[in-house]
């Protein structure tokens, strides 16, 4: 359960204030169901602020954080991923463009390089215009042997859509995480209801993998 990368420290949502109530009501539904939801607050900025929300993040129990590779720029990057601990780290590809490096190489490749313990990127059929063949490499350039790196788990996004979860699942495998986001909210106050029809229909397919 991710912010958006949008969201950063506004007065409107203030970083520690949110970060605190929603890992307090993750831990609370958890507890209450047996489950294993994990929440992933974004942070941004500069050295100073991003050591600060780590800390703030450690501190209320969270388990993954959200961070812009290409945003908060790649040393920045490479710095919270060795300063994270025991937080996994979800990259986003805001501002990563499409003209310039090839998606499989940067999406999948660099983002692994630069030690992102998942990487989102646009799927196929969605808002924007990857195609198939380079979502595919995209996760398999993510997940492949690379010497003694560890593999990044793809994350497709991207206008995703919960009646697409077995499609998904059957084009990139179990090991990956499915990103989907409006098609939930979109759904009003049938929003739990699409949600746990998201959680069988993944359950579903993956003892299907």
């Amino acid at each position: 359960i991710k912010d958006d990368h949008g969201i950063a420290d506004q007065a409107y949502a203030p970083f520690a204030q949110r970060v605190a109530l929603v890992q307090r009501e993750v831990a609370r539904a958890n507890a209450e169901t047996g489950g294993h939801s994990v929440y992933a607050p974004s942070v941004s900025g500069g050295a100073r602020t991003l050591a600060h929300q780590l800390s703030v993040a450690r501190d209320e129990g969270v388990r993954c954080v959200l961070a812009c590779p290409l945003l908060i720029g790649v040393s920045t990057f490479v710095e919270l991923v060795r300063e994270r601990g025991d937080l996994a780290i979800l990259a986003h590809p805001a501002l990563a463009g499409a003209a310039r490096i090839a998606p499989a190489l940067l999406l999948g490749g660099l983002m692994r390089l630069f030690g992102a313990d998942a990487t989102i990127f646009p799927n196929f059929g969605g808002r924007f215009s990857y195609h198939r063949d380079t979502c595919r490499a995209i996760a398999d350039a993510a997940r492949a042997p690379l010497g003694t790196h560890r593999p990044t788990m793809p994350v497709p996004a991207g206008g995703m859509n919960v009646s697409r979860v077995e499609e998904m699942l059957g084009e990139f495998g179990a090991d990956v995480m499915l990103l989907i986001g409006g098609n939930l909210l979109e759904a009003r106050e049938a929003m739990p209801e699409r949600a746990r029809e998201f959680v069988e229909r993944v359950h579903r397919a993956c003892a299907r993998c």
